[in-house]
Order: C-alpha cells, then sequence, then structure tokens
C-alpha cells in the first residue's frame, strides 16, 4: 500500500467521522425538539386539568353551595312558622337543617380542595396564607410564610404551580414527617423563583424517598419534582432521618420556562 493510498484511505476515515457526527447532532437536536413537545403537550395537559378543577369548584361552590344555602333558609322560615305543639316535626326539620348544613360545608371544603378560588381571587400570596391557615387548623402544623413581594406580577401558570408544589410538600410533611413546624420562603433572585418548604420532622433518605415515589408507593415528592421539571426548572431535596426535610426549587421566569401561558 503506497502513500496516497494511505492519505485516501485517512481522508475516507475523516470523511466518514465527520458523517457520523453530523448525524448524532441531527438524532440529538430531534430528541431535544421531541422533549419540547412533550412538554407543552404535558403542560397543556396539566392546564386542562387546572381548568377542569376550577370549573368543578365554582360549580360546586355556585351551584351546588347556593343551592344547599337556600334550602338552609327554607328549612329556617318553616321552622319559624311551627306552632309550638309541633315537637315532632319541629325536631325532624332541625335535623334536616343540620344535614344540609353539615353538607354545606363538606361542599364548599371539597371546592377549595379542588381549586381554592382565593387564588384566583386574590393571588398567590393571599391563597398561600389560607393554606398555612388550613394546616394550622386541621393538622396543628404550624407554617411561617416568608414571602418576597410582587407575587401578584407572576405569571398564571407559576402562581399556580407554586400553590400546588406547597400544599403537596405540606401535605407529605402531614402525612409522614410527624413535625410540629414548616417553614415556606419564596424569593424572587434574577428574576428566578426559588422556593424552599423545610420541616422539623423525622427526616428520610432522599434516595429512598425519590425510589417510592418512581415505584408508584407515594406520588408526594416524585410529583413535586417532575411538576417542576415539567416547567423547565430545578429541584432539589435535602434530608438525612432524624433532622428533617427541605425541599427546594428553581423556577425560570415565564420567557424561559417555555410557553406557560395558555
Amino acid at each position: 500500500m503506497d502513500k496516497g493510498t494511505d492519505l485516501n484511505d485517512v481522508e475516507a476515515l475523516h470523511q466518514r467521522l465527520d458523517q457520523l457526527m453530523r448525524q448524532q447532532q441531527e438524532l440529538f437536536d430531534r430528541l431535544q425538539q421531541g422533549q419540547r413537545h412533550f412538554q407543552r403537550l404535558a403542560r397543556s395537559v396539566w392546564r386542562v386539568q387546572e381548568e377542569e378543577r376550577r370549573r368543578l369548584a365554582r360549580e360546586l361552590h355556585d351551584g351546588i353551595g347556593q343551592n344547599l344555602t337556600a334550602l338552609i333558609h327554607q328549612l329556617g322560615v318553616v321552622l319559624a312558622e311551627l306552632p309550638p305543639d309541633a315537637g315532632p316535626a319541629r325536631s325532624r326539620l332541625e335535623q334536616a337543617r343540620a344535614l344540609n348544613q353539615a353538607t354545606l360545608e363538606d361542599t364548599r371544603a371539597l371546592s377549595r380542595l379542588l381549586r381554592p378560588q382565593i387564588l384566583d381571587d386574590l393571588g398567590l400570596d393571599a391563597a398561600l396564607g389560607w393554606l398555612a391557615r388550613t394546616f394550622g387548623e386541621n393538622h396543628e402544623l404550624a407554617v411561617r410564610l416568608d414571602l418576597a413581594p410582587g407575587l401578584s406580577s407572576l405569571d398564571s401558570d407559576l402562581s399556580t404551580l407554586i400553590f400546588r408544589v406547597v400544599q403537596e410538600a405540606l401535605t407529605n410533611v402531614v402525612k409522614h414527617a410527624a413535625a410540629h413546624h414548616a417553614d415556606v420562603i419564596l424569593r424572587i433572585e434574577h428574576g428566578w423563583i426559588v422556593l424552599a418548604v423545610s420541616d422539623d420532622g423525622r427526616g428520610c433518605e432522599p434516595a429512598a424517598a425519590m425510589a417510592s415515589g418512581m415505584l408508584g408507593r407515594s406520588s408526594g415528592i416524585g410529583g413535586i419534582r417532575d411538576r417542576v421539571q415539567l416547567f423547565g426548572g430545578e429541584f432539589r431535596m435535602d434530608a438525612q432521618p432524624g433532622c428533617g426535610c427541605r425541599i427546594v426549587l428553581r423556577l425560570p421566569p415565564a420567557e424561559n420556562g417555555g410557553e406557560q401561558s395558555a
């Protein structure tokens, strides 16, 4: 084999390597495009779910809730018009009114669970304040809020995402941590949203908690991580047994997070 043949072989090898590199880059670009397309589709599904939650919550509150309120009022009118000697009838009507009142309270609670109206009407800071009070009253968990000013200017999708993350994180604290206190800190740093939720509970092994989510035994931490990544964010969990747990996430601004507004 002469020198010219060697040079031709080297040139052919370079050309083949260049071709392989171009094909690899094309494949990588296609994978990235597919991932972005998947994220757009997943965010669209997420928005549809939230809109359906909003619709059902308002229907419960404004439809069924108002009908129950009117029925309670009518029962009160009938009770007021009963003669003094209508003892058995009065007792049954009072029981019916009490049942309607309990049903009304359950309906309102379900409406708030689906989609708290305060989030749409008054914004994220008010909704997080309501969430903290709710966990304090219902679960004896003292939640301290440290919220940055200017939350009302956040994108609607980001506000909903942050609320859902805090809601899920506090639910996990109640279910698994046996904690007495939790802190929710929300900051805006260089346009990025930084959220930290920590507790003084029993702690856990982060790897084990993530593995449980992947195996379907618990959707809390894994669900939070997936939602954050869906919007181009970063998720971190710091915990160890006996020393509480802290989750930290960073979310990009709406224009960097990728089509966050419908």
